[in-house]
């Protein structure tokens, strides 16, 4: 991985979190806007990555590593193009085979990330936990993916999670009662079995 500094908007010094494995296929972790790498479905997909035998580039936005507030309509483009030069920088395999996994607002960024890299790779398959409504607004759920998304999420509308589930060329898992963190709120044992069902449909989805 290259070592060049990359300064952010937000006034830190941008670097990923790498973990080479020696593998051709690589994975690619966007974040949400509170929801960080640390948060349990993120965490744990990256360890299913890592245990499957994936490279894992992990991505922390500015305004996250400062600790600032984040404004969606001013600020959005500067964390798509500070991510994407981080990303570009980062990546020094010629992979076989690219796995983007995004959480709320990342799914958004993960659909400039597939624009992206289409032209350097042409094995790219995408998980989108929790996409919100800016994703299929103003972008698009790429075909052969995977999303992973609650009946309860207020920042997807019922008609858009509709249109994800009545689509033949991607794979969805609803799980009834989860909040936009994929929580069944008053119930910590279902949000348990949840998210280790969503993993082991995660796994499934990564080993075909």
């Amino acid at each position: 991985m290259s070592n060049k500094i990359i300064k952010s908007y937000w006034g830190v010094e941008l670097s990923p979190r790498f973990i080479d494995t020696g593998s051709k296929k690589l994975c690619i972790i966007l974040p949400g806007i509170g929801y960080c790498l640390d948060r349990s479905y993120l965490d744990y997909s990256k360890q299913l990555a890592k245990e499957i035998g994936y490279d894992v580039l992990e991505i922390e936005y500015g305004y996250q590593i400062n600790r600032s507030e984040f404004n969606i309509e001013k600020e959005f483009s500067i964390m798509v193009s500070e991510s994407l030069e981080v990303i570009d920088n980062a990546i020094e395999k010629e992979y076989e085979e690219i796995l983007i996994i995004g959480k709320s607002i990342g799914t958004s960024v993960q659909s400039f990330l597939n624009k992206d890299l289409s032209g350097r790779f042409k094995n790219i398959r995408n998980i989108y936990i929790s996409p919100i409504n800016k994703t299929l607004d103003e972008f698009n759920i790429e075909s052969n993916s995977l999303v992973i998304t609650g009946d309860k999420d207020p920042l997807l509308s019922i008609a858009h999670r509709v249109e994800i589930e009545k689509r033949e060329d991607i794979e969805s898992f609803i799980i009834e009662g989860a909040n936009h963190a994929l929580d069944i709120e008053g119930n910590v044992m279902n949000t348990v079995d949840a998210l280790k069902e969503s993993l082991e449909i995660e796994k499934d989805f990564i080993l075909r």
